[in-house]
Order: structure tokens, then sequence, then C-alpha cells
């Protein structure tokens, strides 16, 4: 019985075949399957040293919710070029299903740089993924991230991963948009609520972080923004700092669809965030406007600021609508907005 040679464009297919079954079609990473298994090879390894860090992606379901599973989609592939990043040749990066991801550092266990480096996972993540949603989402995307070390916190994958979990189901719960080391000893959540007892202040103050870059005016949801006004108001006459409340208003020149009017609509809150100062706060109002508080500053250079704003925008949206504002002292008597 003779066997028939294969052509070589049915060896490619089966080589394609062969890929594709280690591959996550949608992300490119390796899959779970593959993943793992990499994984159990180094850890059964000569050279086991690692570190397993468990992510997932902070209101991933709102997203699809709001925006659509293709919304979703982008979002996973552009969350996989962000992780990619942040790997060498030696690592192990790999999509575990749905939104949540592993990379497995060798030899890579200091717990201070693993926090350095968690830390810039999740502001790339905000930064470069919360420019792909608007207002509507009510939240940030961002990334949790529960981190187990291998040899301290166990020596095989499913312990590891186990760990590792456990200590992002906690992030999940307590806070989100940041990352927390399993401790050795703990076996549940609960155990590790009861463990604490309570937080000292470096732990709080990594919970309640911003965890964002610092570069422009801080964008907050208009509720946020309301609260951050009324506890200004209450302190004006306690602190030594003057705040100018300034009110963008869009004007379209023509017709345009809804998809446009949203896409104007964020282009202006990225545009304001980009050109204020860090320590400026600024939310959408409405379909067309963004309130903006201008911290450290009296009205004549308040205006001079909302004029940066007003210039900018000329430059790259003169032709789709205006732009004007209006701007008052919070510590005017005379003036009572209510937010």
């Amino acid at each position: 019985m003779t066997r028939k040679n294969r052509s070589p464009d049915q060896e490619m297919q089966n080589q394609d075949l062969a890929m594709y079954s280690y591959i996550d079609p949608l992300t490119g990473l390796n899959n779970r399957a593959s993943g793992e298994q990499q994984i159990i090879n180094v850890l059964e390894g000569d050279d086991p040293a690692g570190a397993l860090l468990m992510i997932d992606i902070d209101h991933f379901k709102s997203v699809n919710d709001t925006y659509g599973h293709a919304m979703g989609d982008r979002i996973l592939k552009r969350f996989a070029e962000i992780l990619k990043s942040f790997i060498r040749n030696e690592d192990i990066l790999m999509r575990l299903g749905g939104d949540e991801f592993i990379i497995f550092y060798r030899n890579f266990t200091e717990p201070d740089q693993l926090a350095e480096r968690c830390r810039r996972i999740i502001e790339k993540v905000e930064y470069l993924i919360g420019d792909m949603v608007d207002e509507r989402i009510g939240q940030t995307i961002s990334a949790s991230i529960g981190i187990a070390i291998s040899g301290i916190n166990g020596n095989d994958l499913k312990t590891l991963k186990d760990h590792a979990d456990k200590a992002l189901y906690y992030v999940k719960q307590h806070s989100k948009h940041g990352f927390l080391l399993y401790e050795d000893g703990v076996d549940s959540v609960h155990e590790v609520s009861k463990h604490r007892g309570s937080v000292d202040i470096s732990v709080l103050k990594t919970m309640i972080n911003e965890n964002g870059l610092d570069r422009g005016a801080y964008l907050v949801d208009y509720d946020s923004f309301k609260n951050l006004y009324r506890f200004l108001s209450r302190n004006l006459k306690r602190i030594d700092t003057s705040y100018q409340l300034v009110l963008f208003t869009l004007t379209l020149k023509k017709p345009a669809t809804s998809l446009s009017i949203i896409n104007l609509e964020r282009q202006l809150g990225r545009l304001i965030g980009k050109t204020l100062r860090v320590g400026d706060v600024a939310a959408q109002y409405g379909r067309n406007q963004y309130v903006v508080l201008l911290s450290g500053t009296n009205t004549d250079n308040g205006k001079i600021a909302a004029n940066r704003v007003l210039n900018n925008w000329l430059e790259e949206f003169e032709s789709s609508c205006n732009i004007s504002y209006e701007i008052e002292d919070l510590c005017d008597d005379k003036s009572e907005i209510a937010l």
C-alpha cells in the first residue's frame, strides 16, 4: 500500500492547524492549555523561580452591556497588547478565558519590583483603554491583579493559581483598580479579612490610590464631581486656595448623527484632560457640556486656561462645531450654583 505524498499546501494547512491549537484566536496569545503547560514545564524544571499574576479587566461586563460584544472584543485585544508590552522573551503570557489573563514572570519575585510592575500595568490599562469608552460606562476601565510567588505561595500550578485567584478576588471585592500579593497561611478571602482585622495606612493608600497617569486634568463622572464641588464649597473659608468653575458648551454648526455627536463629546473631554493641569477636575454634564474646577487660580488666569482649551479645539475641530464657556469664582458669595 503506497502512501500519497502531501502537497505543500496540505502541509502548510496542517502546520496552521497545529499552531492555532495553541493560540487564543481573538488575542493571539497562548491559550489556556498551551500557557498552563508551559508554566508546568518551568515549575517542574531546574529553575522554577517566578511569580504568577492573575489579571482581569474591571467592569468588563459593563462594557459588553453598554457597547456590545464587538467593543468587548476590541478591548480584549488592546488589553492583550498592553500585557505583551510588559513581558520578556522568557516570560509566559496567556489568556485564561473571558477577561482573565495570566502572566508568569520567570526569576522575577522581589515584592517591591512586582508592585511597581503592577502599578505600571494598571496605569497603562487605564490610559489606553479609558480612551476607548465614553461617559456612558460610568466607571473606570482598569485592571485588578492577584500575585502568587513560586516557592513561597506554592510549588505547583494549581496551588499558585488558587492563591493568586484568592488575592485577585480580595482586590475585586475591596477596591478594584489594584493588586495584592497572596499571604501564606491564609486559605480563603474570608480568612484574609479575619487575619488582617484591619489594614495599615500604606495598604489603604494602595487600595484607594488613583493608579492613573499624573498627566492633565482629572476626569471623573458627574456624581463624583458634585461631591468634590460640595466638599470644596464647605472648606473654602478654611483653605487658602481659590477655584474657578468653568462650563464648556458645544454647539453644532450643522446637523450630525448621534455617533458623530458622541465622538465630538469624547474629543472635548480628551482635549480638556490633555490641556489642563493635574490639579484640575472635569466631568461631562449632559450631552454637550463639560464642567471644570480650576484649582489655585483667579478668574483672569482661569480665562487664560479656558481660552487655551478653545484654541486647541479650534485647531482640531473648527469646522465641526463651536465651543464657548462661562466662568465664575467658586468663592463668589453672590453666586449660588446648585450642582
